[in-house]
C-alpha cells in the first residue's frame, strides 16, 4: 500500500481480520497501526471479505466486498490490484539448532527478545512473543 501511495495513487488496504497484522500485533497495536496508516491518507478496510473481482474488457475495474463498516456488498473501484497473502516465519535454522519455536512457527522470545538459548535473540517476523 505504501509503494502505491508513494506513486501518488489512491491506496486501500483490505484486511480479513478485525485489525491489521493480527499474527504480529495485539488488537491495540493493530488499531494503532491502522490509525498511522490512515493518517497517511491510505484507507483501511478491516473485516474485509472479497465477494467478486470486477473485470471489464480484460481489465480489473474494481472489487465487490463487505467489511466491518459495510455489511452489505459495495463496489470499490480500482485501477490496480496488489495482493499480499500474509507471512510465514522462516524458523528452519532455529528448529535445526533446537531453539524453541511457537506452535504457529517463529522463534519463541521473552520480553528482551531472547530465545531459549540466552545467547541468541530474534526479532521481526521470525519472533514469536506470547
Amino acid at each position: 500500500a505504501k509503494a502505491v501511495y508513494d506513486l501518488a495513487q489512491e491506496s486501500h488496504v483490505l484486511e480479513m481480520a478485525p485489525y491489521l497484522m493480527p499474527t504480529q500485533l495485539d488488537e491495540g497495536g493493530g488499531k494503532t497501526l491502522q490509525a498511522k496508516i490512515e493518517d497517511m491518507g491510505i484507507q483501511v478496510h478491516c473485516g474485509a471479505r472479497l465477494q467478486e473481482l470486477v473485470v471489464e474488457g480484460g481489465q480489473v475495474k474494481g472489487v465487490m466486498l463487505t467489511d466491518a463498516k459495510h455489511p452489505e456488498p459495495y463496489l470499490l473501484e480500482i485501477d490496480m490490484l496488489v495482493i499480499s497473502a500474509g507471512i510465514r516465519p522462516r524458523d528452519e535454522l532455529a528448529r535445526e539448532c533446537g531453539i524453541a519455536v511457537g506452535a504457529r512457527g517463529g522463534v519463541v522470545v521473552d520480553s528482551r527478545m531472547r530465545s531459549s538459548d540466552p545467547n541468541i535473540f530474534a526479532l521481526g517476523e521470525v519472533a514469536s512473543y506470547n
